[in-house]
């Protein structure tokens, strides 16, 4: 990807890309008092202070900022063949989250909210996401802003709801900027030869160019040196032409719509918001009907009692998703594909200080959507290993048999390499975290997670 600090304005405030709003305001007080004229003995004092602001307008501002953080992106032009031949490596775009490509990335704009009795602070949270991550930031932004926005006089009774209802609704997703975006991403795939991924990324860039109205130029079309106008235009006329460079002559396989307005984080914010107004809308009545005095006693009239619903109780599965039944003793479950088969590699899951069956799963995190290519059982107090896999990057995921908990442990890599002695291969052994000097962290995750 293109330098994004492309006219050096995060240079300027001594901040990170990736700094927050608050670390870019504190920055820019600290700097304007080492720059300002007054207290500047440099020559060119003025003309740096100037510049300080013209960063600070830029990056102060959400929409300018995303601007600015993609403007610098070089859509190439020869075919994508020409690029090996020159020995020229585009960069893919990553998210500004856990750092991993993304064949779907987004700019997105979300706000929190958190207020001080007179003191409300509004903050964007902004970025290059990938689903998961976008995921993550909006439901925390949100949570944040229902737990802490309210508490400011008047500001945070006018903030919180416009960021709530904002990022419910997907938060701020400039189409030209993503439109540029994952242009530029489909130009990396084509030339890595990845022109099936190529070729699905171009048509979605196709879809947000179509938006780009043709007076709707850059915000910062003033700044010298970016005189950008029908940006639009420009893309598509980009995306046309890797179409026919990469063309196959097979219709092209879309992706699934993960970044659609009715997705999980709009039923988890949407219920939230319905269940605060329900509460609010029906306290007045639960508070009429509290017991009335009786005119003719001193008794008042006593409350029916309600039966507290049962908790639902999880219960030990006797089949595996397939309908198989779980084996006897660790092993591989039957039913399930063996794949990724093609590899020298080892994993190794120890199980053997636990006292749970486990059902798992070894997920191949290389394609767009995690995808399980081992599927086996484990005994308490047992192990269980899997040969010949495939090179690439994996995480393996899990039922605790007992409780029902689901598990995922951190992202790891098996690697092959030929030497003269031979292939030299990966033999990881993974011990549960629970078990005393256990090398495999778990973190909790949804039934969505374990497909």
């Amino acid at each position: 990807m293109s330098n994004r600090d492309s006219k050096g304005y995060y240079g300027w405030l001594n901040v990170l890309p990736t700094a927050s709003i608050a670390e870019i305001k504190v920055a820019f007080r600290q700097r304007a008092k080492e720059l300002h004229p007054d207290h500047n003995k440099s020559p060119h004092a003025v003309k740096e202070f100037q510049g300080l602001n013209e960063a600070y307008n830029v990056l102060s501002d959400p929409v300018t900022r995303s601007q600015y953080d993609t403007i610098g992106i070089e859509i190439p032009q020869n075919q994508p063949e020409q690029y090996s031949s020159e020995e020229i490596t585009l960069e893919p775009i990553v998210c500004s989250c856990c750092k991993k490509v993304t064949a779907q990335p987004r700019y997105i704009i979300f706000y929190e909210v958190k207020s001080f009795i007179v003191v409300t602070i509004r903050n964007p949270i902004q970025g290059i996401f990938c689903h998961y991550c976008a995921e993550r930031k909006v439901l925390r932004s949100t949570m944040i802003t229902w737990l802490l926005g309210w508490w400011g006089f008047p500001w945070g009774l006018l903030y919180s709801p416009h960021a709530i209802i904002h990022n419910l609704l997907g938060g701020n997703q400039p189409n030209d900027v993503n439109a540029r975006l994952l242009t530029y991403q489909a130009w990396v795939f084509a030339t890595q030869g990845k022109l099936e991924l190529a070729r699905a990324v171009a048509t979605d860039a196709n879809e947000l160019a179509q938006k780009i109205q043709p007076k709707n130029t850059s915000i910062l079309r003033n700044t010298p040196g970016y005189p950008i106008e029908d940006e639009g235009a420009k893309l598509r006329s980009s995306i046309s032409k890797l179409l026919t460079y990469i063309d196959t002559g097979v219709p092209i396989k879309r992706f699934k719509k993960t970044w659609s307005l009715l997705v999980r984080p709009f039923y988890i914010q949407g219920g939230i918001l319905l269940a605060v107004v329900a509460l609010i809308v029906g306290f007045p009545y639960f508070d009429s009907q509290k017991p009335i005095p009786s005119l003719l006693s001193n008794k008042t009239v006593p409350n029916p009692e309600l039966t507290p619903l049962p908790k639902p109780v999880y219960v030990r599965p006797k089949f595996a998703d397939n309908g198989s039944a779980f084996p006897t003793k660790s092993s591989y479950i039957s039913g399930y594909p063996l794949k990724f088969s093609d590899g020298y590699s080892s994993l190794t899951i120890d199980n053997s200080q636990n006292d749970s069956d486990i059902f798992i799963k070894l997920f191949s995190l290389d394609s767009q959507r995690p995808t399980p290519i081992r599927v086996f059982f484990i005994l308490a107090n047992g192990q269980f290993t899997i040969e010949n896999v495939r090179v690439g990057k994996y995480d393996v995921r899990y039922r605790n048999l007992d409780s029902g908990y689901l598990s995922r442990s951190d992202p790891f890599d098996l690697e092959e390499s030929r030497t003269d002695q031979g292939v030299r291969f990966s033999r990881i052994t993974l011990t549960l975290y629970k078990v005393r000097n256990g090398n495999m962290q778990t973190y909790p995750i949804s039934e969505e997670e374990f497909p």
